[in-house]
């Protein structure tokens, strides 16, 4: 009641100043907030990982299980307490968010039991002797297993009722699938490529149709849609822990790819970090071509190359920056490329004229469509030199069958002679709107 008054019985400025310094403390107050937050959360996670990597005393791996999932349980209740205590939503998000993601290291843990026991001695193990599990009993593993499903379920939906409640079933269905793909006791070099991709493509499915609400583009959104991806990530490093294979280099540089080229723009519109990810992404393109490259084929042929020429242009409809740069280096390698293999003395030269023909039509189809010069021209070249290249084919049969050529090229002057008299006006007329056109190109 004194306050009221006394903010009546004063002039207006005075009040004008306390609005403002409320404002401007409450602000302070939640930057300190938020970077304290973000210091705990880095804290837990570091020593998570840490805690993965070395272990406690060499302790065994059944024990380890149970350690971690102590502090998964631990994190909920920090949760528990900033909800019903604090009455605070910002930590309790915090909390069960870090319970989920640990949750699926969890039910990584569960997958290595299995695998170790139903492969025995032969099983793939880490080098890390922390993540190594063996002689673990049947009955601890069904313990496990039980528990470990218990409270994905309750953890996970706890975490996305106070993420995204909205989406509420679609994230729970899809990061129990997601976990479900994780479980797999499966560490084999040439099927964990196809799992990688699978899960990636159903993920990449489900998380395009979140984005597409605005509510999910919030940070409590991406929250959710980050938990939704962790199981994908989880395979894709353990995997790396394995002897790997030539087939999940390329599945996980394509993943880079895709992210990298195609779906920056859906998380940031940051300049410097899309143009940062559109170089990675290029070079994870090209990283792809030089891998198949070596693994299936001699990386100094000039047809084995050419694919790369092909993977600038595709890139180029797709970056955000450099696109006519991109088209230019791929037109100039593709021309080079084509006459290195025509004249080449391999055994893939009699079939490098047909693939000039076919990319200098591409080239100059693409050139034509666009309105470009440098595509247009060297499509041009291209075609024009796999011609000339059978031009000895023709010298030959001339030489051999002389008056047959002659007839031949004679009706052909002939022919030639008379379309011209005939469309003179027309051809003029084409020339000229040609030659026009092809000015006002880029």
């Amino acid at each position: 009641m004194y306050q009221s008054v006394f903010l009546e019985s004063q002039p207006s400025e005075p009040s004008e100043t306390v609005e403002d310094k409320q404002p401007s403390s409450k602000s302070m107050t939640t930057k300190i907030t938020s970077y304290l937050r973000w210091i705990g959360s880095l804290l837990i996670i570091l020593s998570a990982i840490s805690f993965m990597l070395q272990g406690y005393s060499e302790i065994s791996a059944t024990y380890r299980y149970w350690v971690s999932l102590g502090l998964t349980l631990l994190l909920c209740g920090g949760g528990l307490i900033c909800a019903y205590l604090f009455n605070e939503t910002k930590g309790a998000r915090i909390f069960f968010g870090l319970g989920t993601a640990f949750l699926s290291v969890q039910v990584s843990q569960v997958s290595a039991m299995i695998y170790a026991y139903l492969h025995g001695d032969s099983a793939l193990q880490p080098a890390f002797t922390s993540l190594q599990f063996s002689h673990v009993s049947p009955g601890i593993i069904a313990l496990d297993l039980v528990i470990t499903g218990i409270l994905l379920l309750l953890v996970s939906y706890a975490s996305f009722s106070i993420l995204a409640r909205k989406h509420l079933k679609t994230l729970l269905l899809a990061a129990f699938a997601a976990n479900m793909v994780l479980i797999l006791p499966i560490r084999d070099a040439q099927i964990i490529p196809f799992i990688i991709a699978g899960l990636f493509l159903f993920i990449r499915q489900i998380e395009q149709g979140l984005h597409s609400d605005s509510s999910m583009q919030l940070i409590e959104g991406l929250a959710a849609r980050a938990l939704l991806s962790l199981p994908l990530w989880i395979i894709i490093g353990r995997s790396l822990l394995h002897p790997s294979s030539s087939l999940l280099a390329t599945v996980i540089l394509g993943i880079v790819v895709i992210y990298c080229i195609y779906d920056i723009k859906r998380y940031t519109s940051s300049s410097l970090i899309i143009y940062i990810a559109q170089w990675i992404g290029t070079f994870a393109a090209i990283t792809i071509w030089a891998n198949t490259s070596l693994e299936y084929g001699d990386i100094t042929n000039p047809l084995l190359i050419l694919p790369a020429g092909f993977i600038l242009f595709s890139l180029s409809g797709q970056v955000a920056y450099h696109s006519r740069l991109y088209r230019f280096v791929s037109a100039v390698t593709i021309v080079g490329l084509n006459f290195s293999a025509m004249l080449s003395q391999q055994d893939i030269s009699f079939i490098a004229p047909v693939a000039a023909i076919a990319s200098g039509i591409f080239l100059t189809i693409y050139g034509m469509k666009h309105r470009e010069k440098i595509a247009f021209f060297c499509g041009n070249i291209s075609v024009i030199s796999g011609i000339l290249f059978y031009w000895e084919y023709a010298v030959n049969l001339y030489s051999n069958t002389p008056w047959i050529s002659s007839i031949i090229l004679g009706l052909f002057v002939i022919l030639l002679a008379s379309y011209i008299e005939n469309k003179e006006q027309q051809i003029k007329s084409k020339t000229h709107y040609y030659f026009n056109q092809l000015k006002s190109w880029n």
